[in-house]
């Protein structure tokens, strides 16, 4: 039983509770595990096989690009003249459109949207 004096905790108790959360929360602190789980750290053998593996994609993404600029040069070189410059205006509208297309598509509905009222 507590002996209360006047209604208020007497200062061992006060100081019992607060040594009592210190050593609570020291528990609590030195049992979790704050160092990198070794399953999430890459060795470097393993590091070095990703930037492989990204370097190669590049260069098999190049390659397409190559490959694919190739094939619409000679399928273009293929065509009479008349089918020719439909072809070159085409480009040169795509090009045009995406020159205007410099901001992000949310800054032109924010724009839209503004200019409704």
């Amino acid at each position: 039983m507590e002996l209360h004096v006047n209604g208020k905790i007497p200062g061992v108790v006060k100081k019992g509770v607060v040594l009592w959360f210190t050593i609570a929360s020291l528990t609590l602190l030195f049992e979790m595990d704050l160092r990198a789980n070794a399953q999430t750290e890459l060795s470097r053998s393993q590091r070095q096989e990703l930037k492989k593996r990204a370097k190669n994609s590049q260069n098999i993404i190049g390659d397409l690009e190559k490959n694919y600029l190739n094939k619409q040069e000679n399928h273009y070189k293929l065509q009479d003249r008349k089918t020719r410059r439909i072809m070159r205006k085409g480009q040169k509208q795509a090009r045009k459109q995406a020159i205007r297309r410099s901001q992000p598509w949310f800054k032109r509905l924010i724009f839209r949207w503004k200019s409704r009222k």
